[in-house]
């Protein structure tokens, strides 16, 4: 879920299907593999179709070089070139239902519709390819008018009954319109109405009501339901890429928000109270990326303010792409600390948290996913210059710290608050099968590793900050694999963990195809009174309401026997 997701969903969405799992003893072949991906992300398709008509011309066995160069083909516009290279990967199981898809979209292209038809009924028929997504292809726009286009989708009954588990649906909120990728982030940002119930903020980044790709962020009562405020960002802002609880920035007694849209270079602090503007914060540079992702911090300079934490991982100070995050006091607007990026494509200040304890102690956590070997996370006790610990990748790490990393809350029950960070496409089974580290926040100890169930889950997704969900003492961690496919392709799971043992104590799980329930998740606070903490969980690529509109759940936390 990275800015590549927004403007290029289709492009993302192919890859994550292909590049899962490569043959044993194909480490050549995986390299010439990822120098294909990063060809195809720059939309570089001519020297992508080159390399991959060389490599299936010595390994003909090779499915996914064979489907990989269908999709290069076609984003030439070569329709024939796409069929001749799809029709050559339908041979090999692993890719053959994605490869399905793909001859159903290039007949269209070409006016058959039947033929047409007849690929994309089989490719659904497999079950495992997320047909949803046909909706936002521009590819099937002949076949919109036809009856047997809707038929590829969920239905009513199927949205009405999203979850595996026996779950209880506290509140439901919809997307309102295909593409708007509502749910994206969503929050926990206290109780800003005053009725004594915990209050929610989301975002649909991509929402075009304020011109193309201008973003929209909500508030809602966690109590009712109902809509307390909302804005609207400028035209390409994306407004919400961004968005967290901002603490109590102007010491009015209410919790506020803080959403940046990195579109247009600027961060927005909102009054939690009516929506109203109490900050906007600037990029240093054009391009910076300034807002992709933000975070309250607590109040670090003890003025009564709470404060905020602004990333920019494409700032080019320390080299191009190296990075650099802020912390700004949130009563006047001025910069209190910054770090940068070492070198170049570090991409430091993609992700971002911070935390002030009651006897005034400080904790700042910054991702820089592009470090090498795998990415990297530092940790600052203090307005310090240099990080008191620092979170490496293991081994099969690919982005640590690249969308997720927090405070995560106290873990071992030391009195300390523990430190949170999640690599969603680290390697361990497979690529993007995803992993999260747990360290202690007194000395860096590492408490928990967690790992996905299998290759293309993307296991890592939310803050994980549940809260004691289970009464033992311990907080918990709720954690999100937006891409498991054990009930549905792209269905999504979220796992409820113990802090205390790191055991599963409960799931969730969507068996609507293309859902993606666990595109976020966090803790709630006890919403409906029963004395259990409840979770906020997301499904941004929910069909629901046309292609991608997302929605979002609070569900009932108590753990199922």
């Amino acid at each position: 879920m990275s800015p590549s997701l927004l403007v290029r969903p289709a492009l993302a969405c192919f890859l994550l299907a292909l590049l899962f799992v490569l043959p044993a003893g194909a480490q050549s072949v995986a390299d010439r593999l990822n120098r294909v991906q990063g060809l195809l992300q720059t939309q570089q398709y001519d020297s992508a179709s080159a390399l991959l008509e060389e490599l299936t011309a010595q390994r003909p066995d090779h499915g996914r070089a064979w489907s990989l160069l269908g999709f290069a083909r076609q984003s030439m516009d070569d329709v024939d070139g796409a069929i001749e290279a799809y029709g050559r990967a339908i041979e090999f199981d692993d890719v053959a239902p994605r490869a399905m898809y793909g001859l159903g979209i290039q007949y269209a292209r070409k006016g058959d519709v039947e033929t047409a038809f007849e690929w994309l009924a089989r490719a659904d028929a497999t079950g495992r390819v997320d047909m949803t997504q046909i909706g936002i292809d521009p590819n099937a726009e002949p076949l919109r008018g036809d009856p047997r286009y809707r038929a590829l989708f969920p239905t009513e009954s199927e949205f009405a009954d999203p979850f595996v588990e026996d779950v209880s649906i506290v509140h439901e909120w919809v997307g309102e319109a295909a593409g708007d990728q509502f749910g994206w982030i969503a929050r926990n940002i206290g109780d800003v109405d005053g009725d004594g119930v915990n209050d929610v903020t989301t975002s649909a980044p991509t929402n075009n009501e304020g011109g193309q790709a201008a973003g929209k962020v909500y508030a809602y009562s966690g109590k009712t339901g109902q809509l307390l405020w909302e804005r609207v960002g400028p035209a390409g802002a994306q407004l919400g890429l961004g968005i967290e609880a901002a603490g109590d920035v102007n010491a009015d007694g209410v919790p506020d928000v803080i959403a940046g849209g990195p579109g247009v270079g600027r961060t927005w602090v909102y009054s939690g109270r009516n929506g109203e503007d109490l900050l906007v914060l600037e990029a240093e540079a054009e391009g910076d990326v300034f807002g992709r992702k933000v975070s309250d911090v607590g109040d670090v300079d003890g003025d009564g303010h709470d404060d905020v934490m602004v990333g920019a991982p494409s700032n080019d100070e320390s080299g191009d792409n190296a990075g650099k995050s802020y912390v700004y006091s949130g009563r006047t607007g001025r910069v209190l600390w910054s770090a940068r990026g070492q070198n170049s494509g570090d991409a430091f200040g993609s992700a971002g948290a911070g935390f002030v304890s009651e006897d005034g102690m400080v904790w700042l956590v910054v991702g820089a996913p592009g470090v090498a070997n795998g990415g990297r996370t530092y940790v600052y006790k203090g307005l310090e210059e240099e990080p008191a610990f620092v979170i490496d990748a293991d081994e099969t790490g690919s982005s640590l710290g690249g969308m997720f990393v927090s405070v995560v809350g106290d873990v071992d029950t030391d009195g300390v608050p523990d430190v949170y960070a999640s690599d969603w496409s680290n390697n361990a089974k497979g690529a993007s099968t995803g992993r999260v580290f747990v360290h202690s926040g007194a000395n860096g100890t590492l408490l928990h590793v967690l790992t996905g169930e299998a290759a293309g889950d993307g296991f890592g997704i939310g803050p994980a900050d549940a809260g004691d969900v289970d009464g033992d003492g311990y907080d918990d961690l709720v954690i999100g694999a937006w891409q498991h496919a054990s009930a549905a392709p792209s269905g999504g799971k979220i796992y409820l963990y113990s802090g205390r043992t790191g055991e599963v104590l409960d799931t969730f799980t969507g068996k609507v195809p293309g859902e993606t329930l666990g595109f976020d998740a966090t803790g709630m606070g006890d919403v409906n009174g029963d004395g259990v903490i409840d979770l906020l969980v997301t499904s941004a690529w929910s069909a629901i309401n046309g292609t991608r509109s997302g929605r979002m759940f609070i569900v009932s936390g108590r753990v199922r026997s």
